[in-house]
């Protein structure tokens, strides 16, 4: 079995001890209410803590037999009591990432009807078992680095083992896989391999001591590839969003509501006119060679995310290196050259925080991105990033579970029109 101890590597300081965040009744609800499965004779939740989703699929299919499985000796899901009247129900405590789990629990693997998940937000140490979880079930391919595997993808995996054919994955899911460009191989295994339905943007703070961006995933099993996919926002205010239907192409770069909904506008509002992609005007993109902890014991000033100044988009002269500092620098030291573009990379207000060089050359933090724009093209992205438009755009890219971080990828992508 799994020990908060032993085997669980970075667990949340807001989360329990295993990392789970509880899900709230309406969350459950909504996920359930999207899984379109008729008459379900078996339903399993993986980690299922206090069974907040294997409860809301009992009252929807409330003669399927329902099996919950938790590590933890306390967790407290489904009683005889709540099944009363009801389908059958049995919980095991076991190691949910065991490879043999479907003997274990007495279950065959592709015997699962509906399958629903909300997995922790940990990363399990590596275990050679693993491997075996992520090829059974045709990801053991989709990642850069096996250090890259969470517990939300190993819990997905063992979810597809125990699945049939057309069989239905209800998961809530953190942002990384959603967006985080690590992840685009899984997103295009998923995409190629099942039938992903939809993708709901739950708002921030849905989950009590975090503030991270949550989404509902449903999938089908083998269903066919995706070939578009339906994404929603829920609004803090409970208000759903019209349907965006977006191409399986670009639904693998990223799932997420807010950034497919931002690109459409933006389109929209350019008409028929194409705009150039900030990359196509940029010769090159660098972040700072400093981070926080180093740039507080430098002899030279660093600019860093606080010296950003709201509507003033100009770096301060302060920070201006003299001759005498700059042959005092370290080797292959990063310089941001006057007309160079800086544009903060982490940090809830992200969207806020771009500047250019005017006086230089200075230093700046591994905080800040620097841009080197062709000069023809300078002032129109710089005023792009520093409109309504391009804060809305920038705000949409940036994601993340704990602190919101903007990719480089995702601003080389950015549209400027003309």
């Amino acid at each position: 079995m799994l020990s908060p101890q032993s085997d669980l590597s970075r667990p949340s300081a807001t989360a329990d001890s295993w990392g789970r965040y509880y899900t709230a009744e309406w969350v459950s609800t909504s996920l359930v209410t999207a899984i379109q499965a008729r008459r379900p004779r078996l339903i399993v939740e993986l980690g299922s803590g206090r069974g907040a989703l294997a409860s809301a699929a009992r009252d929807k299919w409330q003669r399927a037999h329902v099996v919950t499985v938790d590590v933890d000796h306390s967790a407290t899901p489904l009683t005889d009591a709540s099944v009363a009247g009801k389908g059958s129900f049995r919980h095991h405590v076991h190691d949910v990432l065991d490879d043999d789990l479907a003997e274990r629990i007495g279950l065959s693997l592709g015997s699962v009807d509906v399958a629903v998940c909300n997995p922790p937000y940990v990363r399990p140490r590596w275990r050679k078992s693993f491997g075996r979880i992520l090829e059974d079930a045709g990801l053991s391919g989709s990642l850069k680095s096996i250090h890259d595997a969470g517990a939300d993808l190993l819990f997905i995996a063992q979810n597809l083992r125990l699945l049939k054919q057309h069989g239905a994955l209800g998961l809530i899911l953190p942002d990384g896989l959603i967006a985080a460009g690590k992840f685009e191989g899984v997103r295009r295994a998923l995409l190629r391999e099942h039938r992903v339905e939809q993708v709901v943007q739950l708002p921030r703070r849905v989950f009590a001591g975090t503030e991270a961006q949550t989404y509902l995933v449903v999938l089908a099993k083998k269903s066919g590839e995706t070939s578009t996919v339906t994404l929603r926002q829920i609004s803090g205010a409970g208000a759903i969003s019209p349907p965006l239907l977006v191409p399986s192409e670009m639904a693998q770069r990223r799932l997420d509501y807010s950034y497919h909904a931002s690109s459409c506008a933006r389109r929209m509002d350019h008409g028929s006119r194409r705009g150039h992609k900030i990359r196509d005007v940029t010769l090159a993109v660098s972040r700072g060679t400093f981070s926080s902890q180093q740039f507080a014991q430098c002899a030279w000033p660093v600019f860093h995310l606080g010296d950003f100044i709201a509507g003033d988009p100009v770096v301060p002269k302060r920070f201006r290196l003299s001759q005498r500092t700059l042959g005092a620098l370290p080797p292959r030291t990063k310089l941001s050259m006057p007309g160079d573009i800086l544009v903060a990379r982490i940090g809830r207000n992200l969207h806020e925080k771009v500047a250019i060089v005017e006086h230089g050359p200075c230093v700046v933090s591994d905080c800040v991105f620097t841009l080197r724009v062709k000069e023809e093209a300078r002032q129109a992205v710089l005023a792009f990033l520093s409109s309504k438009a391009g804060r809305h755009a920038l705000d949409a890219s940036a994601h993340g579970v704990g602190a919101r971080f903007l990719s480089s990828s995702d601003l080389m992508d950015l549209e400027i029109s003309r």
